[in-house]
């Protein structure tokens, strides 16, 4: 399943910000064309390679894994999940594929994305970069708030 393809015209930053902000990670994932390198007198004096990237809403599973798998690619905590929640919602049939090769670390976010997916609007995929919270819960980037490890393999979220 394709997502919708997004709106790049927007630039209203007080409007729509959710939405701006999914359009700006999922620019960070599209291919750089190449690009000249010039000197300090501003002549080219030769062309810097295109980075690889796919484009996120109709690009196919293994270009999505490839992505992942590059440890040459830079990426943030935040495109990481972006590009993970674009996955949860365009391939529902690989759900269990996609969790079986993320870090334990990463599974309990995992099934939290799943669970708190919505395919009705594509804001939602803008709420990781903006509120700059990398695990849903807050618990990774919030220094007021314990993990707890239950005895049922459970995490409980507690505040300090």
């Amino acid at each position: 399943m394709n997502i919708p393809l997004f709106n790049q015209t927007n630039k209203d930053v007080h409007e729509g910000y959710l939405y701006n902000e999914a359009v700006r990670l999922s620019n960070e994932v599209r291919p750089k064309p190449y690009r000249p390198i010039k000197d300090f007198m501003g002549r080219v004096t030769g062309w810097a390679e295109a980075e690889w990237g796919f484009d996120p809403e109709t690009a196919p599973y293994p270009d999505f894994t490839r992505w992942l798998n590059d440890n040459t690619i830079k990426k943030s905590e935040s495109l990481f999940w972006h590009v993970i929640d674009i996955m949860i919602w365009r391939f529902e049939e690989k759900h269990t594929e996609i969790r079986n090769n993320l870090a334990p670390r990463h599974k309990t976010e995992f099934d939290l994305a799943v669970s708190e997916n919505t395919k009705e609007v594509v804001e939602s995929l803008g709420r990781r970069g903006y509120q700059n919270m990398v695990r849903r819960d807050g618990s990774l980037t919030n220094i007021n708030s314990k993990v707890l490890k239950l005895t049922n393999d459970r995490v409980k979220i507690v505040k300090k």
